[in-house]
Order: structure tokens, then C-alpha cells, then sequence
């Protein structure tokens, strides 16, 4: 099953891109003990690319709708933006950085897609630089606080939004518990360490609080649709990987039960949306609703995007027409 042999791989979460591009060394030291990597600074050279990333985006979220699958896009803020103020002296976000994920959502929402628009939380949550912050400190990815804020943001975006409302409405209610560790434990996840060049500072591991959620033993839910409770897949990116509790803080937030598939960071978003609609878990149990979660820096890197591995370059016409075809 794709499930399986995606979730099989430990994903360290940079782009090849980043490394192709970058200079000697992609990541930055910053303030405090934070790492960041440079591939996050986007340019005004990335606007065509960016473009087309929308235009595929909104006539994915068209064809999805015809087939009766809601689209939720949850686009996750880059590091450099929520941690600014952790950045090296003398570096700050130029305005074009600044302003390119609003500039996304306001683009994608005009075009009728549902966007989870996670920047303004993430900015204005108290647990932005703290003890537990959103991103660990040492790695690209979002924390389990994150990663909770980002599942919240998504019930709060689902309740406000009647067409996703709706929709979630059409999906078996299920009953999950949520649990935070009382002591932390120490993080694993350091991609940025690893990038650093050589004579670089070494790092303690971090350590962070975790949550676990729990599911009930039986659901009325599910006694009533058979068993088959998985109306939502949630798909991503490293972000979406299970070890994050990403895909748990959405169960609990939206007290259902759903599919999860992190896609491998070679691959990008477009060809991992092509293998699941073209595996078996699609095609016999097509979702109520699709959660894609893409981080904001991929937003250049439509499908034919050449500085990503050559295997997974495409088209983007060529996708957008695959898509259509195992959607019809």
C-alpha cells in the first residue's frame, strides 16, 4: 500500500533543492541556538514559478469538487518568518519574503480554494519563542506545539468555512483523547545540524513536551458506517509525517478518524498526489475530504521545477492532465 511504504522511510525534511541551490552551507546559524536554512528567503525571480503553482493548485481544487472531494489546503509559514527575531544579526526578511504567503492565500481563496491559513497563529501564539516553541530550534520542522496549533487552526478553518463545514459534516464522528507528556523528552530531528559545515558549534538535543491521542476502543461511529471511518486523508509533506503528531493533532481536533501519507522530500507534493490517486486506497475508498499540506517554500517549485531530483520532474501541463484522468 502507498501508505506503508511512504510512512517506511525517516524523511529528513530538506528539500534537494535547498542543497542544489544553496551556498556551501544552506543553513544559518542564528540567535540563541536556532538554525534555519536558507532556502526559505524566496526572490521576486521565483514569481513565475510561484504562479503556476497557484494556477495548478486551483484547477487540482476544480477537479476534486467535480469528483465531490473538498479540498483543505494547509500551507505551513516558513521558519524564518515565525522565528524572525531568531535570526543571525544582521539578517532580516526582505518585504518579498515577508509578504509572499499572504500574498498565496489571497490568490488561491480569490480562485475558490479553502486555504488553512496557519501564519497569523503561528505569529501570534504565545508559545512562539518559548520553551516549547513551534519549530524546534535545531531542525525545519514544526514542534508537537506546532504541530497542535497547526490541527487547531485547522477546526477553527473548517468551522468557519460553511463549505468545508459541511463537508466535515458528511464524515463519521469519532472519539479521541488528547494527552500532553508531563516531562520532555529529548528530539531526535536535527536535519539543520547535519548541514552545518565543518569547526560549526555543536548542539545539545533539544527536548520537548509530546502529546499522545488515543482513540476510543469502539465507536458508535464506526459500528454505524461499518468500520470504515477514513472519509479524510490528510497528505503532506515530511510536515504531515506521523512522527511530528500532526496527523494525530487532526484527529483530535476534528474527532475523525483519517488517512495519512507523507510524501518523501525528493519527491515533492505533485508526484506524491499522483501515486495516491492512482493507489488502491483511493480508488476504492475516495475521501469526503483531501487536507494537502505543502510548506509556503514549495510554493516555487511547481512540477516541472528544475532543480528537483530528475526523476520527479513533469510537466506541469502533463500533471494537471494525469490528475484530471484518474479523477474521471
Amino acid at each position: 500500500m502507498l501508505k506503508k511504504s511512504i510512512q517506511s522511510a525517516l524523511i529528513s525534511g530538506i528539500l534537494l533543492g535547498s542543497a542544489v541551490q544553496a551556498a556551501e552551507s544552506p543553513a544559518l546559524i542564528g540567535k540563541n541556538e536556532w538554525l534555519f536554512i536558507s532556502y526559505e528567503f524566496a526572490k521576486p525571480a521565483d514569481s513565475e514559478d510561484t504562479q503556476a503553482t497557484i494556477q495548478l493548485l486551483t484547477k487540482a481544487n476544480q477537479l476534486f469538487q467535480k469528483k465531490g472531494i473538498t479540498l483543505a489546503l494547509v500551507l505551513v509559514p516558513s521558519k524564518i518568518t515565525i522565528n524572525s527575531d531568531q535570526l543571525p544579526d544582521g539578517q532580516t526578511v526582505d518585504s518579498y519574503t515577508a509578504g509572499k504567503y499572504e500574498a498565496a492565500v489571497k490568490a488561491l481563496q480569490a480562485a475558490g480554494v479553502s486555504v488553512v491559513n496557519l501564519k497569523q497563529p503561528f505569529l501570534n501564539s504565545p508559545n512562539r519563542s518559548s520553551d516549547n516553541p513551534l519549530f524546534l530550534r535545531l531542525d525545519t520542522h514544526w514542534s508537537y506545539t506546532g504541530a497542535y496549533l497547526a490541527g487547531e487552526t485547522i477546526k477553527t478553518t473548517f468551522e468557519s468555512s460553511p463549505t468545508l463545514k459541511s463537508a466535515l459534516a458528511q464524515t463519521p464522528a469519532e472519539k479521541y483523547t488528547l494527552t500532553w507528556a508531563n516531562n520532555k523528552i529529548k528530539v531526535r530531528t536535527r536535519d539543520l545540524v547535519k548541514l552545518l559545515p565543518p569547526g560549526s558549534p555543536t548542539y545539545a538535543p533539544e527536548e520537548m513536551l509530546k502529546f499522545t491521542v488515543t482513540r476510543a476502543a469502539e465507536s458508535s461511529a464506526g459500528l454505524l458506517s461499518g468500520g470504515d471511518t477514513t472519509a479524510i486523508t490528510v497528505i503532506g509533506s515530511s510536515y504531515t509525517n506521523k512522527n511530528t503528531g500532526y496527523p494525530d493533532a487532526i484527529r483530535y481536533h476534528l474527532q475523525r478518524n483519517l488517512l495519512d501519507i507523507s510524501i518523501p522530500v525528493d519527491q515533492g507534493p505533485w508526484v506524491g498526489m499522483d501515486a495516491y490517486l492512482r493507489d488502491g486506497a483511493f480508488k476504492t475508498n475516495p475521501p469526503k475530504i483531501i487536507i494537502w499540506e505543502i510548506p509556503e517554500r514549495e510554493l516555487r517549485s511547481p512540477p516541472n521545477y528544475k532543480y528537483r531530483d530528475t526523476r520527479y520532474i513533469i510537466d506541469n501541463n502533463e500533471w494537471i492532465s494525469k490528475i484530471e484522468g484518474l479523477l474521471q
